[in-house]
């Protein structure tokens, strides 16, 4: 199937776009923009602006922007080799649908991206001017959009791609802040009689920390700390922690290492598998491939203090994970949660990171507020990585009628039009320029943020007709 949206995504994949490391992207759509004949800026963020003035009759229409991210979680199977620092993207079409060999797609948000390509660089669309703000780091922390700078945002419509679910239309997004917590080490000796125990946790569905907080998906870094906290007793010993691919990432593995004196190794054991059992019986229902073994290991050379060892694994289990509160205006609607989405225990401390959601500035603050004293209680340093702003609901917004009768036309149903828990960059753009119109939508992408993702093709064409009709409309305001 050849297809521009598909040659442009195919492109993508083909260079490594993590976030943080968006520079090889962000050369390439700046020099493809420049290529095509658009006005093209690329600013210190890395961010890249794209102009295409409006066709022909259409010059003075308002300006609509069609906005994507760049960046993309990379996320492989267990067990497989790959550098996303080098690795492209290895695309399986099958006709129906686009998966990666072993690894997350990017369909989010590199669907969104290619699809404004495809239409800045056709030359038949009907469309008054339009600027596509093609952003980075927006899977962790939003510094593209928060370094963007308010005159690129000078327009009147805002169309965000970044959406994974077709038939619904965004009209509002939740906060986020997000927290390292930190302690030095404090490395000893092992005795020379001491047992070593290895745990692995695997197989949890993960998912979107935000979007899918709501299923209740067991979190693998807080099932390792309650496993061990379970059966170990004040002599046992971390040397080992490691758990999360990504900070807006449920956790589906992880995998750690304790130390005791043998004469504690069999009510450690006892203790920890009751544990390990009333865990898997409690994921049953939303994690059931997940797969929890403690075996003995070789003793390692080093360990953290017992006393540090306690007080890692009783904050892991304390901070607030999963949601916390839910909307009392919107049935269904999560209103704050939270997501312990990365820990490792490296030669010089143990760190992991909080990400906080809400669409309540207050109830955000308590959050922040609550994790910043259980880290002191426990001795760790906690230092704030990002902050992004909710995107409120704009009441009677004239591009939310747009999309619905156009897709009411196309599809013979009703749009959904709803808020979501979960961080987007219309906040960001929302908070710069507040009289702009935002509405979020895209094609269906299933598990983002896991090898499990899918980009439904059908939704994709059918997602990029709807854009097209809605530019067609805008381009007849002058």
């Amino acid at each position: 199937m050849d297809h521009p949206i598909l040659s442009n995504f195919l492109s993508l994949c083909a260079i490594p776009h993590k976030s943080h490391h968006e520079e090889a992207i962000s050369a390439f759509l700046y020099d493809w923009g420049v290529k095509k004949g658009l006005a093209a800026i690329r600013d210190e963020a890395g961010n890249v602006i794209l102009d295409k003035p409006g066709t022909s009759g259409h010059e003075n229409a308002p300006v609509a922007i069609l906005q994507a991210h760049m960046d993309m979680v990379c996320v492989a199977e267990d067990g497989r080799a790959y550098d996303p620092l080098t690795d492209p993207i290895r695309v399986i079409n099958d006709g129906e649908t686009l998966t990666a060999d072993g690894t997350s797609l990017g369909g989010d948000d590199g669907a969104g991206v290619a699809m404004a390509m495809a239409i800045l660089e056709d030359d038949s669309a009907v469309h008054g001017p339009i600027r596509a703000i093609f952003t980075v780091d927006e899977e962790d922390g939003m510094s593209g959009a928060n370094a963007l700078h308010p005159r690129h945002l000078e327009g009147k419509y805002v169309i965000n791609l970044d959406w994974e679910a077709f038939g619904s239309l965004c009209c509002s997004s939740a906060g986020s802040d997000m927290y390292a917590v930190r302690r030095n080490a404090e490395w000893e000796t092992p005795a020379a009689d001491a047992v070593a125990y290895a745990l692995s946790v695997q197989g949890l569905e993960g998912g979107h920390s935000g979007s899918q907080i709501h299923l209740g998906r067991a979190n693998a870094i807080r099932m390792a700390a309650a496993v061990l906290a379970a059966g170990a007793e004040n002599s046992a010993a971390l040397s080992s922690f490691r758990g999360g691919s990504a900070h807006n990432a449920i956790p589906a593995a992880a995998y750690a290492s304790i130390v005791l004196p043998a004469e504690k190794a069999p009510a450690f054991l006892e203790a920890a598998r009751r544990e390990i059992d009333a865990r898997l019986e409690a994921c049953g229902l939303t994690d059931p491939g997940a797969v929890i073994t403690i075996a003995e290991t070789g003793r390692p050379e080093k360990v953290l203090s017992p006393g540090m060892s306690r007080d890692i694994l009783s904050l892991l289990s304390a901070v607030q994970d999963g949601v916390n509160t839910m909307s009392g205006s919107i049935p269904g609607l999560v209103e704050s949660s939270a997501n312990t989405g990365l820990a490792e225990l490296r030669a010089d401390g143990f760190a992991f990171v909080v990400h906080q959601r809400s669409s309540e500035p207050g109830i955000m603050d308590a959050m922040g507020d609550r994790l910043r004293k259980q880290a002191g209680e426990y001795g760790f340093e906690i230092a704030q990585l990002s902050s992004s702003p909710p995107w409120p609901v704009r009441p009677g917004s004239h591009l939310v009628e747009i999309c619905q009768r156009h897709f009411r036309e196309l599809f013979g149903r009703e749009i959904r039009v709803e808020p979501v828990h979960a961080g987007l960059e219309c906040g960001c753009f929302s908070n710069k320029n507040p009289a702009l119109d935002i509405i979020s939508i895209g094609p269906d992408i299933l598990d983002i943020h896991s090898p499990k993702e899918t980009l439904v093709l059908r939704t994709v064409f059918d997602c990029d007709a709807l854009v097209r009709r809605m530019l067609k409309e805008i381009a007849e305001e002058e």
